[in-house]
């Protein structure tokens, strides 16, 4: 099968999306003949019944409207494509110049960095973020018409393109360091020294409230666990008969 040219695609600026001022169908969009694309229309509509704001079915419909000109220009329909199309789409997606505005005369140059901040203006090209906004928009499209008329048999755009292909990446492990030692089992009585093998280093503590205290009028004593040896050393009780 002979590939598709996509660096010599011409894809006309043709069709438009028209604001109906009606709130049960606030956008549209028209062909390049100015007639509704109906199954444009209806994944609208069904956008609309799931509580999605005009200001997003305004977004989804110019992004369908840059995937029919696609289709247009490839003489292809929207419900008999395939994975090609969708590829060709993506990849010409990352070539095109996005049309141009007005621009002030000092304006900075498309892709340049402000000297202030250090950020990057926009270039002439699309973001990353708005071609995977316009394949995500397309994608939900073709699930809208496969669940309710079942065509396409396949949807043409891939659930997670991103990570198609790539092998699964292990979760990252917590840092053991970051992590508090709680020996297992039941606290110790009050008063029974704790066993400093449990913590890995000298010097961690493992402070809990004690029960026993609360009713006591000074507020806050607490009963320490696993002090150091140097710290934690009770002092020897002096024989019978000794002076204390």
């Amino acid at each position: 099968m002979q590939l598709r040219d996509v660096t010599a695609l011409m894809v006309p600026r043709v069709g438009r999306v028209e604001e109906t001022g009606d709130p049960s169908l606030p956008y549209r969009l028209l062909d390049r003949d100015g007639i509704e694309v109906a199954a444009v229309s209806q994944f609208l509509l069904d956008m609309l019944a799931d509580d999605d704001s005009p200001a997003s079915l305004r977004s989804y419909a110019y992004e369908l409207l840059a995937w029919f000109r696609f289709l247009w220009a490839v003489d292809v329909p929207w419900d008999r494509i395939g994975r090609a199309e969708a590829r060709d789409f993506a990849l010409w997606l990352k070539m095109v110049k996005k049309p141009p505005r007005p621009r002030r005369p000092d304006a900075p140059a498309p892709g340049s960095v402000n000297p202030v901040t250090g950020k990057r203006y926009a270039g002439e090209n699309y973001a990353a973020r708005t071609r995977k906004h316009a394949r995500a928009v397309v994608r939900s499209f073709y699930e809208y018409h496969r669940d309710m008329h079942g065509r396409p048999l396949l949807n043409p755009f891939p659930e997670d393109q991103a990570r198609r292909g790539r092998a699964p990446q292990r979760p990252p492990q917590p840092d053991a360091r970051l992590q508090t030692p709680c020996p297992p089992g039941p606290l110790p009585a009050e008063g029974t020294p704790a066993n400093p093998a449990r913590h890995p280093r000298p010097g961690i503590q493992r402070t809990v409230r004690s029960p026993a205290l609360a009713p006591r009028p000074r507020a806050g004593r607490l009963l320490h666990l696993g002090w150091p040896a140097r710290l934690g050393t009770p002092r020897r009780q002096p024989r019978s008969g000794q002076p204390r």
